[in-house]
């Protein structure tokens, strides 16, 4: 009998914790109602075009950063060359024949 008596208080408790959450919600539905009726959606628009502008000029400048950062193809293919010359080959194959 005191095991419903405190299953019925926790299920009471849990009820009151969802309609509060229920009404905190209802609360920040309807003032976001109010802020979208007094936004001026010719506004947003264009600040959403100049966003994308502004973005595609960002992404031009990283790619021109990258490119100055990139090293010379021949510059490298000349230290790879320098590498080779300087480092010495010692991995020889031994062929053994046998007859047959």
């Amino acid at each position: 009998m005191i095991n419903i008596f405190y299953a019925n208080i926790a299920l009471l408790l849990c009820n009151v914790t969802v309609f509060v959450m229920c009404l905190i919600a209802r609360a920040h539905v309807s003032s976001a109602s109010k802020a979208l009726d007094e936004l001026d959606w010719e506004q947003t628009a264009s600040l959403t075009g100049d966003m994308a502008t502004v973005k595609k000029s960002i992404q031009k400048l990283n790619n021109r950063l990258n490119g100055m950062e990139a090293k010379d193809p021949y510059t490298v293919l000349e230290s790879l060359r320098a590498q080779a010359n300087v480092q010495p080959i010692t991995q020889q194959t031994q062929i053994k024949q046998r007859g047959g």
